[in-house]
């Protein structure tokens, strides 16, 4: 949208053309060749990391990449060298067709040996490099990467080839080298006329949806400052429908960009379609920077997606909901909430898409700091309650129907968010998912679990609240419906048969099916099964007066706490698991168990009435006692 200054004020005017990716680039470089080998590293999704090519590099051990060069060998004695890579017509660069890298046979899934502290050879690295005629500030575009060290800084990459990654880089004079994580990629440089400027692509915004979401609404848009100062007292003029809005914008780092929240005023919105508005990056009354942008609007009943400044960072997020089905009863307090938790690459709006409305419930997509994610742990875990927190605020479910599903990346999601929290959920579903992240990221099935190092050591112990099979017992509170295509390529359903073996040893509430032919996605019933709903149907969440036993087992309580009326505040081996056996009779005025790994336990009595006398018995202790006082008491024990 084009936009005049007048007398200080800023207004409107139509624009049919919308900008492209960048308003102010003078000149770009595509990289069109570059050299690729296989370096050995240690995994990517455990908690101890080793790369050979950071080793070599920040010792000054890396000899300047030329073509036919020896990496080093194999464990077999075959010859590492630098090969090549060919641009195919899509821009991107690859391994020449027909050779493979180091002297392994060509095909898909190489590995090759060991070397050097048992690292395996399955990294590749691209090698690039530009020649600048000066220090200048550039912008590397680049996907198909995982991470890129740029002339000695770490930055991060896109694996997933969503296209939006642009970090400001310092190029200096001379030669400057770029190494990219990855066995393809697509890489240019792109020279802005301008130092801070609007990116078109990532931005987030929520759906307007007449009479049920609209008015004031935020949303998300990135910044490029490119410049060798951070920028202050910026502001956004968003104009939606003709309504003008303000928003004083966080401090932008230098060299960097941020992501930023934005308020517009939907109200003059009142029809389902697309409308254009206009973002106006200004600083006092000039304007550095102009995008137009699209806000859809949905009818009532459709799919749609809100947005909110998360509590865990300060970021604005978003989550999707697929409505309960129009006209069908719905009454605070009585109807379900479904969590659904999307795969690798997808995004939270597509994830609510795929299902169709229920009439007994509404469903919420969350969004994992969107697109990859985090496999639903650490950030991803938080985003998750966070998002489940606001449905239940928003929705009012029924304490009792609240159930949890995903699909592959979201599945293993399911299964880890069932383990780690089995007291939120009725019934679980995992579609096509895969329980442990470290397994599924090894390529040949070998975990590392002991180290004679005391550092690995803990760090391996780090990556034990992961280990949803140790955590298994904890499916006990919950139903749990396994759903998986006998045919995935992808996750194979061998996890779901896993699964299957290990909780048929002792919870007498699953089902596990195999969908005939199916693939890692045969269509949309991959996650809407009917019989995986009538699964939730049938299935309720007791109420924590009414449960008597608790069988709860946790790897840290910073992660994971509580069961019910019971809680562990503190472990006695730190990243061991823990684990407490409970047994409360109330008419007796009796709890007793076992414990493992626990320093510091806390009961909540407040289901005993006020004057009962309660023995605590626990493992090989001496016997406690505490007569009730009020209708909150709780005790702790050391």
């Amino acid at each position: 949208a084009a936009m005049t200054l007048t007398a200080g004020r800023i207004t409107a005017q139509e624009n049919e053309n919308p900008p492209a990716s960048f308003n102010h680039i003078r000149a770009s470089h595509q990289f069109t060749a570059g050299l690729i080998a296989p370096f050995p590293s240690r995994y990517g999704r455990e908690a101890v990391y080793s790369d050979e090519l950071a080793y070599l590099y920040f010792n000054k051990q890396l000899q300047e990449p030329k073509e036919g060069a020896n990496v080093g060998t194999t464990a077999d004695g075959q010859p590492i060298v630098w090969e090549s890579l060919d641009l195919d017509s899509t821009g991107r660069l690859r391994p020449k067709r027909g050779r493979a890298l180091g002297g392994a046979p060509a095909g898909p899934g190489v590995r090759a040996g060991a070397t050097r502290g048992g690292l395996s050879w399955g990294s590749r690295i691209i090698y690039l490099t530009y020649t600048s005629a000066k220090a200048q500030t550039a912008i590397l575009s680049v996907k198909g990467n995982s991470s890129v060290l740029i002339n000695g800084e770490m930055h991060t990459g896109d694996p997933y080839n969503m296209g939006f990654l642009f970090i400001p880089v310092q190029l200096k004079k001379g030669k400057n080298e770029f190494f990219l994580r990855g066995s393809s990629a697509v890489a240019s440089l792109l020279f802005p006329s301008k130092p801070v400027q609007l990116q078109a692509e990532d931005m987030t915004l929520p759906h307007i949806v007449p009479g049920v979401q609209t008015g004031m609404q935020e949303g998300g848009v990135v910044i490029v400052n490119t410049g060798n100062q951070q920028l202050k007292g910026l502001r956004i003029q968003a104009i939606v429908s003709g309504q003008s809005q303000e928003t004083t914008l966080p401090d932008i780092p230098a060299m960097s960009t941020r992501k930023v929240a934005f308020r517009f005023d939907g109200s003059g919105i009142t029809t389902k379609g697309s409308f254009t508005g206009t973002l106006n990056l200004l600083n006092g009354r000039t304007i550095l920077d102009q995008r137009s942008f699209t806000v859809e609007s949905m009818n009532p009943g459709e799919a749609y997606s809100s947005t909110f400044i998360s509590e865990i960072d300060g970021s604005l997020q978003y989550y999707s909901v697929r409505p309960q089905t129009p006209g069908s009863v719905w009454e605070p307090g009585k109807n379900a909430l479904f969590l659904s938790v999307h795969g690798a690459g997808v995004e939270a709006i597509s994830q609510a898409r795929a299902y169709k409305s229920k009439d007994w419930g509404t469903l919420v997509a969350a969004t994992n700091r969107r697109p990859r994610g985090f496999n639903w742990e650490d950030w991803g875990r938080l985003d998750a309650l966070e998002v489940l927190s606001i449905a239940k605020q928003r929705f009012q479910p029924d304490p009792a129907k609240v159930y949890l599903t995903g699909h592959s990346m979201g599945g293993h999601g399911t299964w880890f968010l069932g383990a780690t929290y089995p007291d939120k959920w009725a019934a679980i579903a995992p579609c096509a998912g895969y329980p442990t992240m470290k397994g599924y990221g090894s390529a040949d099935g070998l975990i590392p679990d002991s180290s004679g190092n005391l550092y690995e050591q803990r760090l391996i112990r780090a990556s034990n609240q992961s280990d949803v099979i140790k955590l298994a017992t904890n499916y006990k509170h919950h139903g749990v419906y396994i759903f998986h295509g006998d045919d995935d390529r992808t996750v194979s359903v061998r996890y779901a048969r896993q699964m299957r073996e290990l909780l048929g040893t002792f919870q007498p509430d699953f089902v596990h099916y195999e969908y005939p032919g199916g693939s890692h996605w045969f269509g949309d019933h991959s996650v809407d099964w009917k019989p995986l709903f009538d699964y939730f149907q049938w299935h309720e969440r007791l109420p924590d007066s009414s449960v008597s036993s608790i069988d709860f087992t946790t790897a840290h309580p910073g992660i994971s706490a509580s069961s019910r009326w019971a809680t562990i505040l503190q472990q006695q081996e730190i990243l061991e698991y823990s684990r407490m056996q409970l047994n409360r009779t109330r008419a007796k005025g009796l709890i007793s168990g076992t414990t493992t790994n626990i320093k510091l336990l806390q009961l909540d009595l407040s289901d005993f009435s006020i004057g009962t006398t309660v023995e605590i018995r626990l493992d090989s202790l001496s016997m406690v006692k505490h007569i009730v006082g009020t209708s909150s008491d709780k005790i702790v024990l050391q």
